[in-house]
């Protein structure tokens, strides 16, 4: 057997092999494979060390600048530029009186700077009571601040954010303090409570500095709801009972019998009427689906008049999307969705909001904001229609601001055979029910009049 011949040498960035044989007449190859670079292609060492030198200051320098922008305010800004500007025209022109702006001004930075000397050590220790919660229950956070610097450092104050306001505190102790902050409830949405932080500067407000000591936590205020009954209106359509008007070949209710036509499966001749007539019978059922609701509503201005009208739309959505969801109905809350950015493409679907448990569903509706949406009840009602399957009853949830004749547009864009009802909020107004073909409106001025219409309803 021929042996390859032994590659000793090769250059760089090939391949080398070598044979060796043993007293056993066995052959063993082995190959390297070389991957560096040639020498002639890499950079002399001096050149690798200024370009890590020089990119390692760089990000200093990066650092450095975003840390004076983060602590500069704009009247620091003025008052530097002022005293350069002052400098330059002393120099220039030779007067004395601008030399010496500048010097005070040069003084009173200097002066400033010194208030943010030193770095604070403090234990911070956040607690929300609750992260839920509902309209006009406020909630209460605790904060425990204790002060573990060397030196306790003066010029610093202690606050904390809770949604839209600043809260300040008094500065700790070493021995430790705890403070309570009442967290507001007045509107749904969602409230975050933090970060705690420490804000230190100068008097005059030239300099500050903020440092975080905690994290941010969310407390979801939930919408106003009211007790309905029982979702028996509309197509009620369970496994045991309750069937429609829809006949089919094959289901559970038993309706009449036909003659038989081509196609009809055999498996459904009614050969007891076959021996007596002598033709061929089948038989034919009532169609029984599960039921499935729909609660629709906009987010955006076209179907509300004011904020106060989208609120009560809210809770009326939360309503009867718990009702639903305590009678063991599945169900679908859908929104507009989000305002489309400049270059995005036309929305393909609506936003549904989670309706696997009542908490899921409060949290996904508190986090709705007004008039935030890109498409009105009216495109949102065909978007709905096209991708939610299996459809029975659905609940059109909208202001006061669209007519009659844009709520039976509305209605018509669902399949034949869905049952429509639109919930007209507007507060203050008269409560009333009425049916315009086949379309059921309510309005409702109190979110209680929902609950008396629906009761009113499936009672008739």
């Amino acid at each position: 057997m021929a042996k390859p011949p032994s590659v000793d040498s090769a250059p760089r960035g090939s391949t080398r092999t070598r044979a060796r044989g043993d007293a056993a007449d066995t052959t063993t190859y082995r190959t390297q494979y070389t991957t560096s670079v040639p020498t002639g292609a890499r950079r002399p060492r001096w050149v690798r060390r200024l370009a890590r030198f020089l990119h390692r200051w760089r990000r200093r320098l990066a650092r450095a600048v975003a840390a004076v922008r983060g602590t500069t305010t704009p009247a620091g800004w003025g008052l530097v530029a002022a005293t350069a500007v002052a400098f330059l025209l002393g120099g220039v022109f030779g007067w004395a009186e601008l030399i010496a702006v500048g010097c005070v001004g040069l003084v009173t930075v200097v002066l400033s700077l010194l208030f943010l000397i030193g770095r604070p050590r403090y234990d911070v220790q956040l607690k929300v009571e609750t992260t839920r919660t509902r309209v006009g229950e406020p909630v209460r956070a605790s904060v425990h601040l204790q002060d573990r610097s060397r030196v306790r450092l003066w010029a610093t104050r202690v606050e904390i954010v809770v949604g839209q306001r600043v809260v300040e505190l008094p500065p700790p102790g070493r021995a430790g303090e705890g403070r309570d902050v009442a967290v507001p409830a007045e509107h749904r949405g969602v409230v975050r409570v933090g970060p705690v932080r420490t804000v230190r500067g100068d008097p005059i407000g030239l300099f500050r500095r903020r440092a975080e000591w905690s994290q941010v936590q969310e407390v979801y205020v939930h919408p106003q709801t009211v007790g309905l009954p029982p979702t028996s209106t509309g197509f009620v359509r369970d496994l045991e009972g309750n069937p429609t008007n829809d006949l089919t070949a094959s289901d559970i209710s038993f309706h009449a019998l036909r003659e038989y036509r081509a196609g009809d499966d055999p498996r459904h001749v009614y050969w007891k009427a076959v021996a007596r007539t002598g033709d061929l019978m089948v038989r034919q059922f009532e169609e029984t689906r599960r039921s499935h609701l729909v609660v629709a509503f906009g987010r955006d201005d076209s179907s509300w008049n004011s904020e106060e009208e989208f609120e009560m739309g809210i809770s009326a959505a939360a309503s009867l999307g718990l009702r639903a969801i305590r009678d063991g109905r599945d169900i679908t809350v859908v929104t507009s969705p989000p305002a489309r950015e400049p270059g995005d493409l036309p929305a393909r679907e609506p936003t549904s909001v989670p309706t696997v448990s009542p908490q899921r569903l409060l949290d996904g509706l508190s986090e709705i904001e007004w008039d935030s949406g890109d498409i009105g009840v009216g495109e949102l009602a065909s978007l709905a229609s096209a991708t939610v399957p299996g459809i029975s009853i659905v609940f059109l949830v909208v202001g006061s601001k669209p007519g009659m004749r844009e709520l039976r547009s509305w209605s018509q864009r669902f399949p034949l055979g869905v049952q429509t009802m639109a919930i007209v909020c507007n507060p203050g107004q008269t409560p009333g029910m009425q049916d315009v073909a086949g379309l059921d409106v309510v309005r409702i001025g109190y979110l209680e009049d929902l609950r008396l219409a629906l009761m009113k309803g499936s009672s008739s």
